[in-house]
C-alpha cells in the first residue's frame, strides 16, 4: 500500500512555522498524525516498505535507504519527499521493477535533522540493509554529514535539499544535488530577479547554520543593491527584533536564506505593518505554506522550485498520485518521485545493483523528468543547465486536484543555469 507522507504531523508543521502565532491557521488545515504508522518522535526506527506492484521486501530487492527528518523543523520537506519517493517505487514495481524484474525497496528511518543520527542511520543501512542509493538530506548540516559518509562507504547520496555550497567539494564524488541548487547559484539567481524588477531596498533574514551563511556570502556577492542582512538562530521563532531593523518601504525580502523560519517571518512582516513587493522564500512544500499563511500566502510570499508545475506532464503524474493517495501533489513529493524514478534509471544504466556503478551512471545520466531541462550532473555532482521557477501562490484549486485549496502561479523563471564548480 503507497504510505502518504502529505498528511503532515501537526507538531512539525508548528515547529516549521512558528508554532503557536500559527496553531489557529493550521489547526482547520492539517491532519493529525502523518498517516503512515511512522512515529514521528522515533528518530531510531526503521520501516521497510515496497510498492503495491512488488509485495513486501524480498532477497532479490534492491534497497534505497531512505534518511529523512520526519520530525523536527524540516519534518514537512522529509515527509512530502518520503511520500513522493514511495509513489515513484510502487510505479517502478507495477511495471516490472528494474534488472528483469527485481523490486526495489525503501529502508527508511528518522534522523530529527541530526547530522550524527543521519550519518549512523546510513551506515547502519549500508551494513544492514546493503543499500544501493540513499537520499533524504534536507538541513545542509545533515547533508554535509551525509556527503563525507556517502564518500567513505561509496554509495550515492542524492540529497533533497541540503543547498549549502559545502554540501558538495571536490572531493565528494558519490554526492548529487536534485531539489536545490546550492546558495551561490540560488542567490545568483534572485539577484538578476531584484535586478530585473529594479528593486533597490531589499533586506535578507538568514539562518546561523550552513545554508544561512552560505547564502549571505552570495548575497554579498552577486548583489548590485546593499542588502540589509540580518542573521538569526535557526530555532528562533520570533524574528520582530530581527525585522524591525529593516526599513518599512523594503521592496523585498529575502526570506530564502531562513527555511524553517520562513513562514514566521512573512507573518511577522506583516504583523509588524510591513508590506513588501515579495518575499522570497525557500522551497517549503507549498501545502505549508498555504496552511500556515491562510490569506496572507497570497501577498507575495515566493516559492522558489525546481518542478515544472505548469507542464502537462507534471499533471498527468499529479492526477495519478491524487487519485491513489488522496493528498495533493506538489514541488516536494516530485522531488522524491523523481530521485525514485532517476535512481531507478541509474540501476538500469548500470546493468547491476553495485553501488559504485550506480554513482557512475548518475553522474553520467541525462534524465527527462519534470524539470524544465534534462537532468545532468558535472563531474562533482552539481546540477547542470537547470532552471529555478519562483511561485506565487492562489487559493483555487489546479485542475489535477479539484480538492485542493491552492494553486502556482508562475513569476519568473531563470535562463539556465551554470554547475557551480566546487574549487571555485
Amino acid at each position: 500500500m503507497i504510505m502518504s507522507r502529505e498528511s503532515y504531523d501537526r507538531r512539525a508543521v508548528l515547529k516549521a512555522t512558528g508554532g503557536a502565532a500559527t496553531l489557529g491557521l493550521l489547526a482547520g488545515c492539517l491532519g493529525g498524525g502523518d498517516g503512515n504508522g511512522t512515529d514521528g518522535d522515533d528518530g531510531g526506527s526503521t520501516t521497510s516498505t515496497s510498492g503495491n506492484g512488488g509485495g513486501s521486501s524480498g532477497s532479490n530487492s534492491i534497497n534505497i535507504g531512505s534518511v529523512q527528518p520526519l520530525s523536527g523543523g524540516f519534518a514537512p520537506w522529509g515527509q512530502a519527499h518520503s511520500a513522493g519517493l514511495s509513489f515513484a517505487v510502487d510505479e517502478i514495481n507495477s511495471n516490472g521493477g528494474v534488472l528483469d524484474g527485481r523490486n526495489l525497496n525503501i529502508v527508511e528511518a528518522n534522523s530529527e535533522s541530526d547530522p550524527a543520527e543521519a550519518s549512523s542511520i546510513f551506515d547502519r543501512f549500508a551494513e544492514q540493509n546493503d543499500i544501493v542509493a540513499a537520499t533524504g538530506p534536507v538541513s545542509s548540516d545533515v547533508g554535509i554529514r551525509t556527503s563525507r559518509t556517502a564518500q567513505e562507504l561509496g554509495i550515492p547520496m542524492v540529497m533533497h535539499m541540503a543547498g549549502s555550497d559545502e554540501t558538495i567539494t571536490s572531493e565528494t564524488r558519490h554526492s548529487f544535488r536534485l531539489g536545490l541548487l546550492p546558495a551561490a547559484t540560488t542567490m545568483q539567481a534572485q539577484a538578476e530577479f531584484v535586478s530585473d524588477a529594479n528593486y533597490q531596498n531589499v533586506a535578507a533574514i538568514v539562518g546561523d547554520y550552513a545554508w544561512g551563511r552560505s547564502v549571505k556570502s552570495a548575497i554579498n556577492e552577486h548583489f548590485d543593491v546593499d542588502v540589509n542582512i540580518q542573521v538569526a538562530p535557526v530555532g528562533a521563532s520570533d524574528f520582530s527584533s530581527y525585522i524591525r531593523q529593516i526599513s518599512q518601504d523594503v521592496e523585498l525580502v529575502i526570506a530564502s536564506g531562513h527555511p524553517p523560519g520562513s513562514l514566521s517571518i512573512s507573518q511577522q512582516l506583516y504583523e509588524l505593518g510591513y508590506n513588501p513587493d515579495v518575499i522570497t522564500g525557500p522551497g517549503l512544500p507549498p501545502t505549508v505554506i498555504r496552511s500556515a499563511l491562510g490569506d496572507n500566502a497570497t501577498r507575495g510570499f515566493t516559492h522558489v522550485h525546481m518542478t515544472d508545475v505548469y507542464t502537462d506532464k507534471f499533471a498527468e503524474v499529479a492526477q495519478r498520485f491524487g487519485e491513489q493517495v488522496g493528498e495533493q501533489f506538489d514541488t516536494h513529493t516530485s522531488y522524491g518521485y523523481i530521485t525514485g524514478k532517476m535512481i531507478a534509471q541509474a540501476i538500469e544504466n548500470a546493468g547491476e545493483s553495485n553501488p559504485e556503478a550506480v554513482t557512475e551512471a548518475i553522474r553520467n545520466i541525462e534524465f527527462e523528468t519534470l524539470f524544465p531541462e534534462p537532468i545532468q550532473y558535472s563531474e562533482y555532482g552539481e546540477l547542470k543547465n537547470q532552471v529555478q521557477l519562483y511561485s506565487t501562490l492562489s487559493t483555487e484549486a489546479p485542475p489535477y486536484h479539484p480538492s485542493g485549496n491552492y494553486s502556482l502561479r508562475e513569476e519568473y523563471r531563470t535562463e539556465p543555469l551554470p554547475a557551480l564548480d566546487p574549487g571555485n
